[in-house]
């Protein structure tokens, strides 16, 4: 009971920072038609957090939202993606979406040393231009041993900027190109970085694409599990050497993470059981607080010296593999 009271203030803090968020995004999609929530929290945050210093009775809140309240948000991802759908869109497409996530994460690896990244952070960046942004970088922090507050707080910040720039332009280059609604559809879904941003993008592109990109990016989306225990079971052999070097103390990083186990039991549950279309809404609505919540307690975090010294880099990179993504999305276009 102790600990859940300690909790509190930091939670209701947080809770706050996400409902003011919700306000400033709202203002902004009125304006734009285009929603940057998870943007707004972090940046909300990070004011707060450089102008304010956050009592210590609100720390351990602050700490429970940033780290345990976004993996129960990247656990509740699952119940969004019915894999029947999914699989429905027939073996060429998802081979090129399988293939899309691996050439990401192979161009993260290759790029990072070239734009001197740290490889945490070039997986955070990586996992969100590849997979399905901020929930991806959010699980691959999960996993992540050696990690660093302000990269991951770069990193989402970053792919909601490029990712709010690329649904701009994917219906554009789909309208150029003069593709039909199912290839701009798939090249939209396997483009864009959030799930938020390709239905944005598929609006733009037309009513006969936008469920085409959805389902098509909810494709990616049913990869992150896979990555996951990959990326989990690479962090534990890189642990178990740090281990013996003496660099890092404590257990090993589990083989698969609870919210990963807890994404993939949902899967499931969307797929083999009908479910109330007010209990998925619901679900979701739920899990764009915990988003929002999480972005501004990480943001909270950053200062002004973190931001200075990230510099260009993190960016630059991030449309490198943007690039590498696009390029395959562009693959599948034609292969529809």
């Amino acid at each position: 009971m102790n600990k859940t009271r300690e909790v509190i203030p930091g939670l209701l803090l947080c809770l706050v920072g996400a409902a003011a968020s919700f306000v400033v995004d709202t203002f902004i999609e009125k304006a734009t038609g285009i929603s940057v929530l998870l943007l707004v929290a972090i940046i909300l945050g990070s004011i707060v957090g450089n102008i304010w210093t956050i009592p210590g009775r609100m720390l351990p809140g602050v700490a429970v939202s940033s780290k345990i309240i976004l993996k129960i948000g990247v656990a509740l991802l699952g119940l969004g993606v019915p894999a029947a759908t999914v699989l429905a869109l027939g073996w060429p497409v998802l081979i090129v979406a399988v293939l899309t996530v691996v050439l990401g994460f192979a161009a993260t690896l290759i790029l990072a040393p070239v734009f001197g990244l740290r490889r945490q952070q070039a997986l955070l960046i990586g996992a969100g231009c590849s997979i399905c942004g901020a929930a991806a970088i959010g699980a691959v922090d999960g996993v992540l041993t050696k990690k660093k507050e302000h990269e991951f707080v770069t990193a989402i910040a970053v792919i909601a900027l490029l990712g709010t720039i690329l649904l701009a332009l994917a219906p554009v280059i789909g309208y150029l190109a003069g593709w039909d609604p199912r290839q701009e559809g798939i090249f939209i879904g396997l483009s864009v970085h959030e799930v938020s941003q390709v239905v944005a993008a598929g609006g733009l592109a037309g009513a006969a694409v936008l469920p085409i990109a959805v389902t098509v990016k909810l494709g990616r989306v049913l990869l992150l599990a896979p990555m996951m225990m990959i990326l989990a079971a690479l962090e534990r052999r890189h642990a178990a050497r740090a281990a013996a070097a003496g660099e890092i103390t404590g257990a090993l990083p589990p083989l698969v993470p609870a919210f990963v186990a807890a994404f993939i039991g949902l899967v499931l549950l969307r797929t083999f059981v009908s479910l109330p279309t007010s209990l998925i809404d619901t679900v979701g609505a739920t899990q764009h607080w915990m988003f929002a919540a999480a972005m501004f307690a990480q943001g909270t975090g950053v200062t002004a010296a973190t931001i200075r010294a990230a510099g260009s880099r993190p960016f630059l990179f991030a449309i490198a593999v943007t690039v590498v993504v696009a390029t395959t999305g562009v693959l599948g276009a034609l292969l529809a």
